[in-house]
Order: C-alpha cells, then structure tokens, then sequence
C-alpha cells in the first residue's frame, strides 16, 4: 500500500476536477521543475472560485430591453405630462376665494402668488448661523418695536430656531414687546452659567412668546449696578451660535458702548431704523456713517433702513425724498406704516396686526434673507457653527 504524501502536482490535478462554474487562477509565470522531475508551483497561489448559485456570464450575456424609445422617455417630456395633470393651489381670498366656494377652481391671484413666493425667500436655508442688528443711535424711534416684529415674522415662518436678544445696556425692554421670563432670567444669567451643552438647558433662559420666537432679555434693572458689557454678550453668544439658526439683536443707542460694539462687530447684516422725520433721517445717516468710518463696510452692504410711522396722520416730510436720498447711497428702503397695535406699547401679536403692516415686515425679512449665505455663497461646509432644528 502507497501510504506517501500526495505531491503537489496531484494536489493541483484533484483541484482542477473540482466542480467549479469558473476555472481556478493559475500562475502567469513558468512552473519550476525539481531534479526528481516534480513541478513544483508557490505555495501562496490560492483557488479564487464563485459558487455554482452565482453566475456572472448570465447577467453579461443578457440583452437589455428597451421598453420604450429613449425618444418617447425624454424628460422634457415627462416634465409635460406632470405639469398637464399637476393640481394647483386655490385662491382663498377676494373674489377668487369667493367663487372657489361655489364650485369653481380658480388659481391663486398675483397677490397671493406674490406672497407664496415672498415667504418662500424669507424660508431660505441657513448653512451658518446668521446674526442681524436692529440699530439706532436715537431713542424712541421704534427700534424695539422693529426687532420684536421683525424677529416675530421671522420665528413664525421659519422651521428653524430663531432667538431674538436684548443687548441694550440701559434700560432693555425687548421682553415687554414679545414675552417675559417666568422667573425673570436675563443674557447676564446665561453669560455666567455653566453646563450649558444641552439644548434644554440654553431654552430654560429664554422666554417664548406666540409667533415662537426665543427672547432673551436685557440684565438692566432698576437695582442694577453694572450694565451690560461686550465681554458677557461675546460669552452668551457663543452659547447661543451653538443652538440657533437665526439671531436678531436690539441693539442700544450708544454706538461707542462695549456690549454694542460687540455685536456689530459679531453680526452679518444691520437693520437702521428711523421715524420718517428730519432728526430720525440725520440719525439714520450718521449711523452709516459711522459704521464706513470704523471698518464696517460689509455691514452697510448688507444694511437696510426701516422708515417707521408712529402717527396715524401723514408725517410732515417726504417720505419719497427720504427713500429718494437712502437710495442715492444705494441702500434699500422699507416702510413700515402707522399700526394702533404696535402703538400700544404691548406684548405683539401678530394676528392684530394691519394687513399692510404684515406685508411690510415680510418684505423686510424677505430682503434679509436674500443675503442668507448658501452652499454656493458660503464657505461654511467644515463649520460647527451651524444652529439647530426645531
């Protein structure tokens, strides 16, 4: 009985009978030949073989079959037939809205496609996190009223977190405009906490009001004896960056104070506030001019002023001139017309407000938004700093 071991060459010959659907890799190189005539083959060939269940000559060898002529699957038109059969929104409103309720289908008016398409810019993505200050360097100009309004329309068409804070150092009254805190924390109290990692946590310090806006508010009180500086806003800032989208700051009149400078130095786009009288407009222009003078070019690029009425009665200037001189300087002009609820000096809501009123604000947060950096615009695809979702 031949009890010795199988050379490698029977190995290799009982392999090669092996029922594989594909043969076995072989060596590109010559075999060597020993002296007792064996051949001899490297010991770190392998067997690379596919199960009998999976045959690749199969898919390879089979036609593919054009259902339909690439002439008749063309986009341009299945794009034709999805348009033929797309159903339409309907007008709700006017005439339209009126005849729809009797069976007829009509589209929506030019108003209203106007306004889907005006609410459709104001919901533009944000790629970073987007800071605008509400400025004035007079007082009682609406500038409050501005930041609470704006920051409403923002919060309330937006999916996104949208926080509006009070940076005045004197005497802040952004949380009588839109909603106070429950136990009455303010921006000093988130600058000097801790632990603040968590959603939740940074929400706690914010107060909500209906259009879901986050307020923050103001440190000034009548026992205060410190005011607000650059340092605690830089600090609870940097918290709030980490959390929302979307950031609207009331700033104070006082351009050269540290907690003002901090935030113009730190924002994207700058809303100038002014009465539609001479003083407002000589503030208005001051303003811009003393952002040019201290490096802040970028802000005036994207700045925009905000004529406001604060009397029911035609003011006594020209607001055309007014808008006529902004735009000589080739900054835009908005006009926000005379409102008895914003007059009132209360907590705003925006469902009392005038429908010219409303469309004012949506126009403005429309402008701003047109500036919002996209991933085309924007260098921000290896940035943290990119807020949160609702």
């Amino acid at each position: 009985m031949n009890t010795s071991t199988p050379t490698t060459s029977t190995f290799a010959e009982s392999t090669n009978t092996a029922s594989y659907s594909q043969p076995v890799a072989r060596s590109e190189a010559a075999p060597e030949v020993s002296g007792d005539g064996q051949v001899w083959q490297p010991a770190t060939q392998t067997a690379q073989w596919v199960p009998d269940r999976i045959d690749h000559s199969a898919y390879d060898q089979t036609p593919r079959v054009e259902v339909l002529p690439a002439t008749l699957s063309s986009m341009d038109l299945l794009a034709d037939i999805a348009a033929a059969r797309r159903a339409q929104l309907r007008s709700q409103a006017g005439m339209r809205g009126a005849l729809n309720k009797v069976g007829f289908k009509l589209g929506l008016s030019p108003a209203e496609q106007r306004a889907e398409d005006r609410r459709t810019r104001i919901r533009r993505q944000l790629t970073t996190t987007y800071q605008i200050a509400v400025v004035s360097v007079k007082g009682g100009v609406g500038r409050t009223t501005a930041a609470a309004t704006l920051g409403s329309t923002f919060a309330s068409l937006r999916p996104d977190r949208v926080v509006a804070i009070d940076a005045n150092p004197d005497f802040g009254d952004l949380s009588t405009r839109t909603s106070r805190h429950p136990f009455g924390l303010t921006l000093r109290d988130l600058a000097q906490s801790t632990n603040l990692d968590a959603f939740s946590a940074v929400q706690s310090y914010t107060s909500i009001n209906d259009a879901d806006l986050a307020v923050i508010a103001s440190p000034w009180t009548t026992e205060a004896n410190e005011a607000l500086s650059g340092r605690e806003y830089a600090t609870a800032v940097e918290v709030l960056r980490k959390h929302y989208n979307l950031l609207l700051v009331d700033c104070g009149t006082g351009v050269l104070d540290s907690a003002t400078a901090a935030v113009l130095q730190t924002s994207d786009a700058v809303v100038v506030v002014t009465p539609a009288t001479v003083g407002g407009v000589t503030g208005a222009v001051a303003t811009l001019n003393w952002l040019s003078s201290h490096g802040l070019q970028h802000l005036i690029a994207k700045s925009i002023v905000a004529i406001t009425h604060h009397q029911p009665a035609k003011p006594t200037v020209d607001v055309a001139a007014i808008e006529k001189l902004f735009a000589t300087a080739q900054r835009p002009t908005c006009v926000v017309p005379y409102d008895e609820h914003l007059a009132e000096g209360g907590e705003i809501d925006l469902r009392l407000l005038d429908k010219e009123t409303l469309l004012a604000f949506e126009e403005l947060a429309a402008w701003l938004s047109d500036s919002f950096p996209g991933y085309l615009t924007g260098s921000t695809a290896d940035s943290g700093d990119r807020g949160g979702w609702r």
